[in-house]
């Protein structure tokens, strides 16, 4: 009796995509396990991209040459990735790799040409989601595939992947109780690893097999268009409502930028008792900055879901410009407190989201007067290139360099600088500030004080370096530098290994 099919499974996903799906989780755990900004990162990024377009290719779908910026920007944000060990840029690589790369998988896979920010947003999550809902579909997959070519040639394929996924848990066994044998055998393999127990084996396989898993169930999902194209104009409401709720918020803004223009820009005008105008203008740019973003979301939804009106039209536009003065407000208030309270990364990411506040603005005016203006592209284009410029810039060095620098500046000019440099903040900062830190006095006393520690460790010599701030810095990076593989190599903790090492 012949056996009934499993009309869901699709058996040609096996030998399409089942070895692509294996070989990349395995380089995916190879690349990323415990190395979170290592050399191996862009190559984790283009393995990733790789994967992705052979996943493309072999379900017949084509793809253009303009899809190709979403691709070079993920790239280029994995180079970024080992050059720069501050956790917070790193992480915010991961996050918009996720976004590019999802932003490439729909507009290749799916017609995206009338789709906005919202659309986008759902399926980018309904893509994210799907993916686990479809990790299983492998075993209907395979048995299936099973079932059609017992009788062939091609069940050697079969077998070998098997093979291979034996293979994986018994090498890992095998290297671990290698290298507890032989310790030349396991030093070489700590330079390329670390320092691997059987606690990493399992989480290495357990890594490989979820990454499998996801990246087949993502194809799978691709392979039968699992998403909903269909775009559906929701702007129905009454322009009515939208006009008088926001017509007296446009007056009111109107009157607080002829305020900022009056007070804090041009310096007219006469100011409560008791306050400067420093004192004036660092407060509220936090205020303001939620507010330009609550700007952005308002003139949208007015965009989105109310029927066109010329009246409702010039109301958003108002908004708009009025936005781009808050902004300039907010970015003068932080500069003036920025030379009072010196540089953090809050502050650089403050300046930063208001400029990208300000180019969004630009386009979401376009769109106001424009309704086929492109607003989500342009808008992932902008925010993109924005944080290229970001995340190549080294935060963490300019931070030293302006605060340490202003510091001395001022010291040389009165004697007694108006605001003492933060040490506590400099000595946390990452390994991309050791070209302004690690100066050669204060590798210097790093030095003399590792001579010393023993010594005092042990009560026999009194310890003189505790209030060095860069000798903790030092101290702290060093171990850090000192801990990187041939895998994990990250070129700001290059810089310390090598600034140490010329000592």
């Amino acid at each position: 009796m012949e056996k009934k099919k499993d009309q869901f499974a699709k058996p040609e996903l096996v030998t399409k995509i089942a070895p692509a799906s294996f070989l990349y989780a395995v380089f995916f755990t190879f690349c990323l396990y415990k190395n979170a900004s290592g050399i191996t990162y862009p190559f984790y990024v283009a393995g990733t991209i790789g994967f992705a377009v052979y996943t493309i290719r072999k379900s017949g779908i084509s793809w253009k040459g303009e899809h190709v910026l979403a691709p070079a920007a993920s790239l280029l944000l994995g180079v970024s990735s080992c050059f720069t060990d501050n956790a917070k840029i790193i992480a915010m690589n991961k996050a918009w790799l996720f976004v590019l790369m999802m932003y490439f998988l729909l507009v290749v896979c799916f017609d995206t040409e009338k789709w906005q920010l919202g659309k986008f947003l759902a399926n980018m999550f309904g893509l994210f989601v799907g993916s686990f809902g479809k990790m299983f579909t492998f075993f209907p997959d395979v048995q299936e595939w099973a079932e059609e070519n017992k009788e062939t040639k091609n069940t050697q394929a079969l077998y070998v992947l098997a093979g291979a996924g034996i293979s994986i848990p018994l090498i890992a066994v095998v290297l671990v109780m290698l290298s507890s044998a032989d310790v030349i055998f396991a030093e070489s393999m700590n330079a390329v690893f670390g320092k691997i127990d059987g606690w990493d084996v399992f989480c290495c396989i357990l890594w490989s097999v979820a990454v499998f898993f996801f990246s087949y169930g993502m194809a799978s999902l691709l392979e039968e268009r699992g998403l909903n194209e269909t775009v559906k104009d929701r702007r129905t409401g009454q322009p009515v409502i939208a006009i008088s709720a926001t017509a007296v918020i446009a007056l009111i803004y109107v009157y607080f930028c002829v305020i900022q223009v009056v007070y804090l820009f041009a310096g007219y005008g006469t100011l409560p008792e008791g306050y400067t105008y420093a004192q004036y203008a660092r407060q509220g740019f936090f205020q303001l900055l939620f507010i330009c973003l609550m700007n952005l979301v308002l003139v949208l939804i007015g965009l989105g879901f109310f029927r066109q009106s010329r009246v409702l039209k010039g109301i958003l536009l108002v908004i708009s410009l009025c936005t781009f003065v808050m902004t300039a407000s907010s970015a003068y208030r932080m500069l003036l407190y920025i030379s009072v309270y010196q540089l953090t990364f809050l502050r650089i990411f403050v300046l930063w989201a208001l400029f990208v506040i300000a180019l969004l603005m630009a386009g979401i005016i376009g769109k106001t007067l424009k309704n086929g203006f492109p607003l989500f592209r342009y808008g992932l284009f902008v925010i993109t290139c924005c944080y290229l410029v970001l995340s190549f810039s080294q935060p963490d060095y300019w931070i030293a360099r302006y605060n340490i620098s202003t510091y001395v500046k001022q010291e040389k000019e009165s004697g007694k600088p108006e605001h003492a440099v933060d040490t506590w903040y400099l000595k946390n900062l990452s390994a991309d500030a050791a070209p302004v830190i690690m100066t050669e006095s204060s590798v210097d006393r790093y030095l003399a004080y590792e001579a010393e520690k023993e010594k005092w460790e042990k009560g026999e010599a009194e310890n003189l370096y505790t209030s060095f701030w860069d000798v903790y810095y030092i101290e702290r990076q060093k171990e850090q530098a000192d801990s990187m593989t041939f895998r994990s190599y990250n070129f700001s903790r290059g810089y310390v290994r090598k600034a140490l090492s010329h000592k």
